[in-house]
């Protein structure tokens, strides 16, 4: 049986012995059960099991953390009388290659306030992205990369 099956076992199992399948029984019988299999059983969590299963968890939160501060901004802009906005439409050379990644991708980019992604190429190696708050090309670019890819593509991959 693979480690996340071993998880997801153990996740309903304290869900269950507290009486309620709920999302937070079931997160927290999770966080359980990994630290469980990380402390007891090496043999059903392989050390890629875990390093993709904290990756996640910091993508999640570093997305959670990026839709915050883009709620802040954008009801600042909204709120105060002047206009601070300077919207542009950037096209975004992506390293994602799957559907899954790409779809992903544009996902997160859209969720945050501020950002839509608009478009993926034909070729399918570049997105274009409305931004409200433009600065440089390449320093979008360069954001984008940094907090948003590169964590998508470690939890992915």
């Amino acid at each position: 049986m693979t480690a996340f099956l071993w998880n997801l076992m153990l996740a309903l199992l304290w869900a269950a012995m507290l009486g309620a399948v709920t999302a937070e029984n079931l997160i927290t019988g999770f966080v359980i059960g990994f630290l469980v299999l990380a402390l007891v059983d090496t043999e059903h969590l392989p050390s890629r099991y875990a390093t993709r299963t904290w990756n996640v968890v910091r993508l999640v939160a570093r997305v959670g953390w990026d839709v915050l501060v883009a709620n802040a901004r954008v009801s600042f802009e909204i709120a105060t009388p002047k206009l601070r906005t300077r919207p542009a439409i950037y096209r975004y050379d992506m390293e994602a290659e799957t559907d899954a990644e790409i779809t992903l991708l544009t996902l997160i980019v859209t969720f945050a306030p501020g950002t839509l992604g608009l478009e993926v190429s034909e070729d399918r190696k570049s997105i274009y992205v409305h931004v409200m708050f433009a600065t440089t090309r390449e320093a979008f670019c360069r954001e984008l990369r940094e907090r948003v890819e590169i964590p998508l593509l470690r939890a992915l991959r």
